[in-house]
């Protein structure tokens, strides 16, 4: 097999991390229409919060044990080089990095907020008829109708970062002529997305996908104890 510095594509995204972004954008879109639907749906509105939250806080995990690309080190850069990447970006040239970028690295931890804010939210949520969230019993009733408030008005600034994180990858495309979408789909950048032609690629370590069901595992039974609380 040859090393990337032979070919023209560079493995930059491992499979866990490609899987949870998939995973969670399918659950993401089927939470929003069992919502709208209501009624019946609700029930699986729930369970696939809790496919959610599974999602992220394995992705939490991920963050710190994961490959080097899915690393909070790797995504958490200072202003300096966000701004750095600001100019190259409104400039001639190609923005070259290996992940995520520093601005784009920042935008991944403000969606994994915000999507935990919106599922955590949902967990204390009424709709005041026949369902509730599984926390609903433990929480006071001027807490719960707090969350409840939350969760049905901040699926709005999720849906306009959302739509912000899609122009981007949109403009990327256009303007640059780097398709981030085919990356994180095949894991791989051409390799003039990445260094300098002639330049040495940078050095990049990747966990085996053992270690990342381990973290599902554990992020699976972190969300079985947190439902069971309610009883």
């Amino acid at each position: 097999m040859k090393d990337d510095r032979d070919t023209a594509t560079v493995r930059v995204w491992d499979v866990p991390t490609r899987l949870f972004k998939w995973a969670l954008v399918v659950l993401v879109v089927f939470q929003v229409v069992t919502g709208k639907l209501a009624g019946d749906w609700l029930k699986w509105h729930f369970w696939s919060g809790y496919a959610v939250l599974a999602l992220l806080i394995f992705r939490i995990l991920w963050g710190f044990v994961g490959s080097t690309t899915s690393r909070f080190s790797d995504l958490v850069k200072g202003p300096l080089a966000g701004l750095a990447h600001l100019r190259a970006l409104l400039g001639a040239g190609v923005p070259r990095e290996a992940g995520h970028n520093a601005v784009g690295g920042w935008m991944v931890l403000a969606l994994i907020l915000a999507l935990l804010v919106q599922v955590g939210s949902g967990l204390f949520a009424t709709d005041d008829i026949a369902t509730d969230g599984p926390l609903v019993a433990v929480a006071s009733e001027r807490w719960v109708k707090r969350m409840s408030t939350l969760h049905h008005l901040w699926i709005n600034l999720l849906y306009v970062m959302v739509a912000l994180h899609v122009l981007a990858a949109v403009l990327y495309l256009v303007v640059k002529k780097q398709n981030l979408i085919a990356a994180i789909i095949t894991g791989r950048k051409k390799r003039n997305d990445v260094a300098e032609p002639g330049a040495p690629l940078p050095a990049l370590r990747f966990r085996g996908n053992t270690l990342a069901l381990a973290c599902l595992a554990v992020a699976a039974a972190i969300v079985y104890g947190i439902v069971r609380i309610g009883g």
